[in-house]
């Protein structure tokens, strides 16, 4: 497997494909394309995301630019221009984050805001709604990149940070008063649950901020989330979802998000809590790897299936979490083997199309029976839906930061 000619032709897609216009990241990049034709979810998909330009017949871009998404893509580029040794890469990087901070409107700057200093989910769309998880990547990049020698950032990543841990300090406590299994009785944020993909990565942008911000308490907060969320989710989470393909109380999707970020979060603050879920959440994904190297769709926003491997929220998070697991736990060569089999895996798939719009990418869901794309569709996930961040950059990213010995533990 040639790593570096993997991330190449990612890189490519970027360039190419439509996603990013002009290509040198000026105005952002968008959340993805969709294939129009056959897609089942098209209505829905329509109906919320609606700013949209054709690319090609029958293939859209969606044009909402989304502040987690093309800061995955600014890490990744800045990561892409040193293993290739292509200025023109660092540019690009150069113009995403100069994008987020000059230009996209989407960090809250309201005096009397109590969202000041989050930052928006998507600019022209909802830009006042602040989700938790995309504020984690948000913290946790700026934060990275500052360390990265763009100083700049860094003011930033702890105002958002700070503003981040008082709303869930908020949450923490009304669950100690009320009990885990209690609904809130009034959103405190978008996506303010126990859910791995929600608040576990809420705690990775916690231990970064904890590592450049002396002035502040960050460690309650995370230690919360550990108490509460290693035996599974509440019951109103719980009711209405589908059996697990493990018969553990989370997803393998979540599992890959706890692996990376209580690896990250055990390494900050040496908390025990924390290395024992990193541990298990490891265990679990290299458990339930296929000889393929894929891990089982069951996220709820995709179509579910022991043989359908989902880019969009399992195997991309699954990947980064095994690397991590394997530097945190002393190179571990159990996880170093599930997550080459991972890598080789997404090596072996990644889009070999013609067509630009395709050529070089992974898509949301592939068929290991059929050995091609394939799965269905869902509104925000499957078959049709490739996302540039959440898919994409974090795919990338885990070759990269394998290829260059990095990583996204607070201070390295």
């Amino acid at each position: 497997m040639d790593k570096l000619s993997v991330v190449k032709r990612n890189i490519e897609w970027f360039r190419n494909s439509g996603i990013m216009r002009p290509d040198d990241g000026f105005w952002g990049l968008g959340e993805r394309i969709v294939v129009v034709d056959g897609n089942d979810a098209l209505e829905k998909i329509n109906e919320n995301f609606y700013c949209q330009t054709r690319i090609a017949p029958g293939v859209v871009s969606l044009e909402h630019r989304r502040a987690d998404c093309n800061f995955q893509a600014a890490l990744m580029f800045e990561l892409a221009a040193e293993a290739l040794d292509d200025k023109s890469m660092r540019t690009v990087a150069d113009n995403l984050v100069e994008f987020l901070t000059d230009r996209s409107g989407l960090r809250h700057i309201g005096k009397d805001d109590p969202t000041r200093d989050l930052w928006g989910w998507s600019m022209p769309l909802s830009s006042k709604y602040c989700w938790t998880d995309d504020n984690s990547w948000v913290v946790a990049l700026l934060l990275v990149l500052a360390r990265r020698g763009r100083e700049e950032l860094r003011e930033a990543g702890i105002a958002a940070a700070r503003t981040f841990r008082k709303h869930m300090r908020d949450y923490y406590d009304y669950l100690d008063k009320n009990g885990k299994d209690t609904p809130l009785e009034k959103e405190i944020m978008p996506g303010t649950n126990l859910s791995p993909h929600w608040l576990g990565l809420a705690t990775m942008a916690f231990a970064h901020a904890a590592s450049m911000d002396d002035e502040t308490d960050y460690r309650d907060v995370v230690e919360k989330y550990y108490e509460y969320a290693p035996s599974g989710p509440p019951k109103h989470l719980s009711d209405n979802r589908k059996p697990t393909t493990t018969g553990l109380p989370w997803t393998l999707s979540e599992y890959g998000y706890l692996a990376m970020s209580a690896s990250i979060v055990a390494k900050q603050f040496d908390m025990p809590s924390a290395w024992e879920i990193a541990e298990f959440s490891a265990d679990v994904l290299v458990e339930h790897q296929y000889e393929t190297g894929h891990f089982a769709a069951e996220h709820d926003e995709t179509p579910i299936a022991p043989h359908l491997a989902d880019m969009i929220y399992t195997q991309n998070w699954a990947t980064l979490g095994l690397y991590h697991a394997w530097l945190a736990f002393g190179r571990n060569e159990k996880y170093r083997r599930a997550f080459d089999r991972s890598l080789d895996f997404l090596a072996r798939i990644q889009d070999k199309s013609k067509e630009p719009w395709f050529n070089g990418c992974w898509r949301g869901l592939y068929d290991t029976k059929a050995g091609k794309w394939g799965g269905g569709d869902c509104w925000e996930g499957g078959q049709g839906s490739i996302y540039s961040g959440w898919t994409n950059a974090p795919i990338c990213l885990a070759f990269l930061l394998d290829i260059t010995g990095e990583s996204l533990f607070a201070g390295s």
